[in-house]
């Protein structure tokens, strides 16, 4: 009977395999091009200078995996460190044949002309640090200072002088960590400075599904909340801004939460004003919705704008609440109720769900998947220009809904978003 029982347990497990992850093993393209892009109405690399005119580019990293070797750039594997390593990481965006011509063309063509890989090319290990000596008044050693220097150096050049700390979900490497990063920014026009948090998940959805990589999840807050406290310490940044995706939302969710009990004689103003945390993201967050209002008054307190993004037809999100404990994840719109009451009665004026099923009858589509808010050319449009500018839902080109705090694409939206960005942007992206 045990075996039987053992049995069953694997052969769901291997079916939740088919459905459940936060990216694929496949080769990494460049996502499609934003819909506020497309026809080439808006320029977001106009800007640029010659310089960075590249299919060429870079974001910084800060990881708790250990690295593959002791050999310097070899990467860093599945095992979770004791330590956190920080460095920059170069990504092409193309063949070494693509010029920045070709990227500038497929960036902002609304058809794939044609499907431009993505890689991790080079790796440079700057620091290290420990995350319970963060607090310490002396941490600021050569190789530090040098990271920080670095960060602050891109900080000066760029027209958004903002860190987007990107957290990403299960079955996820490194590798693929540094390169959604770097999507995300480029499209953001390059225009702010991009971090990647890689937590030591695997790439194999069984250890999720199991508990290791949630357990490794839980314990890499730690991690992230002493990355936060550096960046805010140490860096120019105008505002730190954290986009999570999925099982990243338990990352983001229980560092934040753990970050305002550690400060808890700030008050809310206080915290914003030493920690500078501008929008946070939860986007299809695979957290159990309880634990998540729990800790939401708490990340409200620390950040200037919450955002939560919502489908009805998450296939990854739905394989969880079935396989994992059966409870409704914050990121389907099975939790959107309850979300839009608690943030109602606890009068959390500054957090907002974008519903993106909403108006799917008028618009003739759902937007659906687990991938959708990058996949998708409407929803990566507002992500990214909510990365680019921090402004509230209703100057971001989003419509609202008859429920306090919740928001919607619109069958209008394409044309909705390219006016808001050229009246907030004038222009000038």
């Amino acid at each position: 009977m045990r075996f039987f029982s053992y049995a069953i347990l694997i052969i769901g497990m291997l079916l939740a395999s088919s459905l459940v992850g936060c990216t694929s093993n496949k080769a990494l393209n460049l996502m499609p091009t934003p819909v506020i892009y497309q026809n080439s109405q808006i320029d977001p690399f106009a800007h640029l200078t010659p310089e960075l005119k590249s299919s060429q580019t870079h974001v910084f990293y800060a990881t708790n995996r250990a690295p593959k070797t002791s050999e310097p750039g070899a990467g860093y594997g599945n095992k979770l460190d004791s330590i956190v390593h920080l460095g920059k990481a170069t990504i092409r965006m193309g063949t070494p044949d693509i010029d920045w011509d070709d990227l500038h063309e497929s960036s902002l063509s609304s058809t794939a002309i044609n499907s431009l890989p993505l890689t991790l090319e080079a790796i440079n290990e700057i620091a290290v640090f420990s995350a319970q000596n963060i607090s310490a008044d002396n941490i600021m050693t050569p190789e530090l200072r040098a990271f920080v220097d670095a960060i602050n150096a891109d900080l000066a050049l760029a027209i958004d002088k903002e860190i987007m700390v990107y957290v990403h979900g299960t079955k996820v490497d490194f590798i693929n960590a540094t390169i959604l990063t770097a999507e995300i920014d480029h499209f953001a026009g390059r225009d702010f400075v991009g971090l990647a948090f890689a937590w030591p998940s695997h790439q194999n959805i069984l250890f999720y599904l199991s508990g290791t990589d949630v357990r490794r999840a839980l314990n890499s807050t730690r991690d992230l909340q002493s990355l936060l406290v550096l960046l805010a310490k140490y860096t120019d940044a105008k505002h730190i801004n954290i986009l999570s995706y999925s099982a990243g939302g338990r990352v983001a969710s229980k560092a934040l939460f753990e970050m305002r009990q550690a400060y808890s004689e700030m008050s809310p103003e206080e915290l914003k004003e030493n920690f500078r945390l501008g929008s946070v993201v939860f986007a299809a967050a695979d957290v159990e919705v309880d634990k998540f209002l729990f800790r939401l008054p708490d990340i409200s307190d620390l950040a200037d704008q919450v955002v939560i993004t919502v489908t009805d037809d998450d296939n990854a999100l739905k394989a969880a609440k079935k396989y994992m404990h059966g409870e409704v994840r914050a990121g389907t719109s099975e939790a959107e109720r309850l979300e839009e009451y608690f943030i109602v009665n606890n009068q959390l004026s500054n957090v907002e769900i974008i519903d993106v099923s909403r108006g799917q009858e008028i618009r003739g589509f759902d937007i659906t998947g687990h991938h959708y808010w990058y996949r998708h050319p409407w929803m990566s449009s507002d992500i990214i220009f909510l990365m680019r500018t921090n402004l509230p839902p209703h100057r971001r080109g989003l419509s609202s809904t008859e429920l306090e705090g919740i928001w919607y694409l619109a069958e209008d939206y394409p044309e909705k978003i390219k006016n808001a960005a050229e009246t907030e942007l004038k222009g000038q992206w």
